[in-house]
């Protein structure tokens, strides 16, 4: 279960093993000044209520002339879209908002834009779409802006990942790890490490050395009390054990993930172990009989 990181970040569960930065980014503490604090969007129903008054305002914005502002709306407005799994008019928005952007010679926003719509294609599913965003959001951004670039190096990851491209997987990995070790970003750091493990599981298969970068990443996330990465750097981790032959760690492994997935209410989360659990315990009965 790779993770995504935004250029601050927001951790979302895909059906692959890494840890994703989505959402948040540089945009996002901007958005906070223009939407009321009231709205908010946690499911479909609040999502159709944001978008709704988002809109309001952008009329009343565009009246107004003022186009930072409206930019900023435009990214709100194509996160609500995205959120309600309407990706095409999600990223139709996040593309008027990106001209507004270059308009004002504005590259920073620019390039968090950019990046947010590679962010839409790879849980669209496309990540070819989503690579060719990212590197463009990667040339976008000021040198200066480590935070961004570290978000968007992670997340270009996951798309080499989905295209099965180890080498530059690993690549783009350790030069965001190195960023966020710079900008003494625990939870960056934490995220690229669970990634980290997580490619070494599945694309290098070095179920060792995956397991030292998750076991570093579990110590630093359950100081951050990130309970959700955590309980999938378990999981990972039980899959290591298991291509090691060591069947115990293995369980003790997947039992911790449940049960961090259990103390927050995940039940898909929970869901996902067991069936690997399953899954690997089937395998182990097959291999026992031949």
């Amino acid at each position: 279960m790779l993770r995504s990181v935004p250029a601050l970040l927001l951790l979302l569960w895909l059906g692959s093993p890494f840890v994703t930065s989505i959402g948040a980014r540089a945009q996002a503490a901007e958005q906070v000044e223009v939407v009321p604090a009231r709205i908010a969007v946690n499911s479909r129903d609040s999502l159709r209520t944001a978008l709704a008054s988002l809109e309001v305002l952008l009329e009343q914005t565009r009246a107004k002339g003022d186009r930072k502002a409206e930019a900023n709306l435009l990214g709100a407005i194509a996160n609500s879209y995205n959120g309600l799994q309407q990706q095409q008019k999600a990223i139709e928005t996040f593309e008027t908002a990106r001209v507004i952007w270059h308009e004002m010679g504005d590259s920073e926003h620019e390039a968090t834009t950019v990046a947010h719509i590679g962010d839409v294609y790879r849980t669209w599913g496309f990540p070819e779409q989503a690579n060719r965003y990212y590197r463009d959001a990667l040339s976008l951004y000021p040198i200066t802006d480590k935070a961004g670039r570290g978000a968007t190096l992670n997340n270009l990851s996951l798309t080499y990942f989905s295209l099965n491209n180890r080498k530059k997987c690993l690549e783009t990995l350790n030069e965001s790890l190195e960023i966020f070790r710079d900008l003494r970003d625990r939870r960056g750091e934490a995220l690229a490490l669970a990634n980290l493990g997580a490619a070494y599981v599945f694309l290098v298969n070095d179920p060792m050395k995956a397991i030292d970068f998750l076991q570093q990443a579990v110590t630093k996330l359950e100081v951050l009390n990130d309970l959700k990465s955590e309980a999938g750097a378990f999981d990972e981790m039980g899959m290591a054990w298991h291509n090691l032959g060591k069947s115990e760690m293995a369980g003790l492994s997947f039992q911790r993930s449940v049960e961090l997935y259990q103390g927050i209410g995940d039940d898909h989360g929970e869901a996902t172990v067991r069936k690997h659990m399953r899954n690997l315990g089937e395998q182990q009965t097959e291999a026992s009989s031949r």
